[in-house]
Order: structure tokens, then sequence, then C-alpha cells
């Protein structure tokens, strides 16, 4: 306490300018109203987006920067308090930033938490890290963004990760997606060490992870820093679709360079990949790195593997085979390698899965890796990387199409505000992954609109099963749409399950579909469909499927459809789609147009 009285002294006697005077000089240079002080509000016009009082030093500061800013000069000039919890403390960026502006000093202070945090950080980079969309999950299909902060350690995986995030502890998924789209979760910053976020992405989710280096300086990262220390423990509202993880980390950079303009990149939603394309537009990115999930690691085993080689992994992770045991197999000294690697991977992926004890799998992790230590060096498995997410189409989608049907032959325009479907190119995206909402097609012939299609929401998963893994697909989708025969409207929801066989760029499905049908012909049924999707070279893809419905009143329907496209960069493609539907009438539809995302 006396070093603190002492220190306190000291700086009364440094900066000496009354607060009557800086809080003068402040408005004649209207800094309230400059960019780097809304800033640091995270206030895009006159209201601050943080909910938290405990952000403001005045009681008006949530809506009045003025006031919040000359409660910040009187708070740091005037109080004698300086440690952890003061506002001296807990505001070093405004604190920064205002002694620059105002060329004065506000003294010292003991800080000993924040110069500790400093010193465990370590700060010197700034990389910003993207792991895709986790298959078969659909909160996570448009994958996430964070921020990691790197320390002059060589090792990446002992830097610290900064996360924005929804605190829930909801398990009904109804529940979930309503707060999360309307606000009803408060969000929050956080900070763990990076080597467990990515054993949560990259291993539990089994998520491939991207990782872009940003080329801030070092003053740059000081300054995002010093903010986020500001931002500990502080909420505000989480929105799904704008005010989200990813829309959080473009405050934190702007803090750090207030010359990028990463928030104008977006207007009514913010995705993870495009906050990724914001990034590289503003020329933060200056390197980048691909880390592949434990799931993509383990089907390049299988690839690299023989029908034995593969037996003898799940023999190998399941216990009904000793390592050593391998050394009579007459596998060559690399395939034996390959099968103690992808077996020990697939241990520790089952405890993940809780699927094994934690003794049993210590133990039989240690036995497979001493085994593999035994056989040498050998070649290190090497996984292509996958197209990078900067990459991929933009989520925003205009149609324009001229179609051809037996009854009309309307001009369609479309629009959709996000995301992507499984006729599209999947280039940067995960393949099998499709979410879609809003999704609207009008009609236009003979001086007469009609709605086409409306989607609230369609969903799919069609994740093929494969010698380590045996995930089940299925899609979901609710909305208006013309499939029902004369050419009427009727609202449908359909959710089917089953299971698909193939890879990225060819793989096929087979589903069971229960439908309701409400307006036209409403009816109940349930049926078969069988599809799949094949991607070319330059960026082709061709779709098929087969439907068979039976319903309880109508009769039997036949959908047949085949579309094919092709990609010419993240701006557009040119698409050709053919369908039968065969109920009440048969009828044959073509339609030829273009895609334009932005």
């Amino acid at each position: 306490m006396p070093l603190l009285v002492f220190l306190c002294a000291m700086s009364l006697a440094v900066w000496g300018t009354p607060t009557d005077k800086l809080i003068a000089l402040s408005r004649d240079m209207n800094l309230s109203d400059t960019r780097y002080w809304h800033l640091l509000m995270h206030a895009p016009y006159q209201e601050s987006e943080i909910d938290d009082p405990a952000f403001f030093l005045s009681p008006m500061g949530k809506n009045d920067p003025r006031a919040e800013l000359e409660a910040t000069i009187r708070r740091l000039n005037d109080d004698v308090n300086r440690s952890d919890e003061s506002p001296f403390c807990r505001f070093p960026a405004r604190r920064a930033w205002l002694e620059k502006e105002l060329h004065v000093s506000f003294g010292r202070g003991e800080c000993r938490e924040y110069e500790t945090l400093l010193e465990k950080l370590d700060p010197q980079k700034v990389t910003l890290v993207f792991p895709s969309a986790h298959i078969n999950s659909p909160a996570s299909m448009f994958g996430h963004t964070f921020l990691r902060i790197d320390s002059s350690m060589e090792s990446k995986l002992m830097s610290y990760a900064i996360n924005y995030a929804a605190h829930t502890q909801d398990t009904n998924g109804l529940l979930f997606a309503y707060k999360g789209l309307f606000g009803g979760y408060y969000g929050y910053y956080s900070m763990l060490p990076y080597y467990e976020k990515l054993k949560e992405y990259r291993d539990t989710e089994t998520r491939d992870v991207w990782e872009y280096d940003l080329n801030l300086t070092r003053d740059e990262v000081m300054a995002m820093v010093r903010h986020i220390w500001e931002l500990q423990r502080i909420n505000s509202w989480y929105y799904f679709f704008d005010e989200n993880c990813s829309y959080h980390m473009l405050w934190l950079t702007e803090v750090a360079r207030p010359s990028v303009r990463l928030r104008e990149h977006f207007f009514y939603y913010v995705i993870p990949p495009e906050t990724v394309r914001a990034f590289e537009a503003e020329g933060l990115v200056e390197a980048r790195h691909y880390r592949p999930s434990k799931r993509t690691k383990l089907l390049e085993y299988e690839r690299r593997l023989c029908a034995e080689g593969i037996s003898a992994v799940h023999a190998l992770q399941e216990g009904k085979m000793e390592p050593g045991d391998l050394e009579t197999s007459g596998m060559s000294i690399q395939e034996r390698r390959y099968v103690l690697e992808a077996a020990a991977e697939l241990v520790e992926y089952r405890y993940i899965e809780g699927k094994i004890p934690k003794e049993v799998y210590a133990k039989r992790y240690h036995a497979l890796l001493s085994q593999r230590a035994l056989l040498g060096k050998g070649e290190p498995l090497v996984v292509d990387e996958k197209a990078n997410p900067d990459t991929s189409h933009n989520a925003a989608r205009i149609r324009l199409a001229k179609g051809w049907g037996d009854e009309r032959s309307p001009v369609l325009i479309g629009w959709r505000p996000a995301f992507h479907d499984l006729e599209e190119d999947d280039t940067g995206h995960l393949a099998g992954a499709q979410i879609e909402f809003l999704d609207t097609l009008l009609g236009v012939e003979d001086s007469k609109v009609t709605l086409e299609k409306f989607t609230l929401l369609s969903l799919a998963s069609i994740a093929p099963v494969s010698r380590f893994f045996k995930p089940f697909s299925w899609r979901m989708k609710s909305g208006w749409d013309r499939e029902y025969g004369g050419d009427r409207l009727s609202f449908v929801t359909r959710v089917g399950a089953g299971a698909a066989l193939g890879e990225d760029r060819l793989y096929g499905y087979l589903l069971s579909e229960p439908e309701v049908r409400l307006g036209f012909d409403t009816d109940a049924g349930i049926g078969l469909c069988v599809g799949g999707g094949i991607t070319w070279t330059g960026r082709m893809k061709t779709s098929f499927e087969a439907a068979r419905i039976g319903y309880i009143e109508a009769p039997w329907k036949t959908k047949i459809s085949f579309s094919h496209l092709w990609q010419w960069g993240s701006g557009g493609n040119l698409f050709a789609a053919y369908e039968i539907h065969d109920q009440h009438t048969r009828e044959e539809r073509i339609r030829f147009g273009t895609n334009l995302y932005f």
C-alpha cells in the first residue's frame, strides 16, 4: 500500500493538467466524434453495441460518446485509486489514445493483473483463424473465426486465442435457434490457450483449420491487446446473423489498424468465410496455413492403406491385436508405420467421442506410439491442402434464368441472402453441406409476376460413409414451391435421413424422406430418393437425383432432375437444369441461366 500511495503521489505531480482544461481541449478537438473513439466504444453511430453497464464510466455512456469520453478523462485524471479495478487499469486503450491525442500523461498506476497478462501473452503478431464447417452440425455450417495472439515463441500452440461466443446452457435446439436469431444470449470475449481451441475444433469437432497471418505491426498488436483487456467479462447481446463471433473480431482489428474498414464489407449479416475475404481485400493477410482435421488425416490414411492394413487399424484400435503382432503381418515397414499412426489417431478419436475410457485410451495410445517409434522415421503423411475458403463463391446470390415448361415459360429472377446448396460449386466449401435461407424465385411472363419458390430454410449434410467413419446423411427443407402438379404453389416440409458413399469430388446418397404438404393438394407422404454429385476439373459440377414418393391420398409422384454448372470465379456461374415431375400429369421443365454472387 505505501508503494501504491507513493506512485499515485508521483503521478499527480507529473500530470498536473486541470481536468476541466483537458475536457475543454477534447471538445475543441471534437475527440468524441472521431472514428477511433467510436471504435473503442463499439459505436457505429451514437449508440454503443456493448450492452454491459460496466463498460461505461458515464451513466449515459452507451448512447452518448461525448459524455463517456469526458467521464473517462475525469476518472483517468482525478482518481487517486490506480489499482487493478480502477478505470486507470481497466481501460489502457482509452488511456493510451487520450494521452496521445491530448499530449498529456495521466501518470502511473499499479496495474498488476494487466502487466501479468502482457507478460503471459508476449504479444508480437496476430493471426486470423478459420475452422471450417462441422459436418452434421447445422449450427457450425457457416464456420467460425477467432484471433490468435502470437508470442515470440516458435510454437504457435502456446499462443492464446481470442474468441467471442454466446454464453448458453440451453440444450433445446429450437430454443437455442430462436434465442440465437433474435437475441436471447449474451456474448463474451474469452482468452484460451490456442492448443485447447485447436483440440476443440480440429480434433473433437473434426474441422479443418485455416490460419491467416496478419501484417499488423507490434504497435498495432499492442493496441488490440489493450482493447481486449478492456472487454474482459463485458457482455453484449449475441445475434447469429450479424453481431456474432466473426463480427466482433472486426472491431478488434479495426482498433488495431483504424485505416481498415472491415465492417463496411457487410450489410445485413456477417458470415465467417466472408470475413476471411474482407481481411484479404483490406490487405491484412501476409501468409496462409492449413491444419487438416483428425478426420481428414484418417481419410488420407484410408486412401493409402490396403484392406489388410485397414483391418489391422480396426483391430489395434479395438484392442483385438497387439502392436507387436504387426511384425508377422507381411506388410512393408512403411505400411506398418501408417497402420500404427492411423490406429493411434483412431484411438484418440474414439476417446474424444467418449467411446473409450481414459485408462484404456492412455494404455492403448502409449503402446501404439511406442511400437511406432521402433520403426524409425519413415515417410510423413502428406495431406493435400483443400481449397482456401476465400476462393469460394460469395454468400448472397441473384439468379437470372429462362425457364421452359409444358404450361409456362417464365423469365426467372431469384435472390438468396445465404449461403450454399448442394448443386453449387464446392470450392472452398465443405462438400456435401448445404444451408440456405429465404431463397426466393419469381417468374415473369406476359407482364404477370408469380412466386415460383420461397424457401424458409433448407439444410443438408451428405456425409459419405468410410472404413473409419459411419456418419448418417440427412436433409430438411421448409418452404413454398411448384413441384406438385398443375403448376400450383404448395407449402412443403420435408425431413430425410439415410447414407452416402464417395468422397468430396464424387458422392452418391440414398435418403428416406417423409413430407407434409399444405395448400394445393394437401397431403402427407414418404419416399425414397437417390442422388449424387460429380465435381469436374475447371470448377464444373453435375448433380442428379431421382425420387419416388407415395402419399396417403394422392397418386405416387416421381421426380427426376439433372443440373450442371460452370463456376467462373467467386462472382458467378452458368447453369442448366432439366426436371421431370410426374404425378397427376407428367411435365418436363428446363432452365438455363446464371447465378451472380456478391
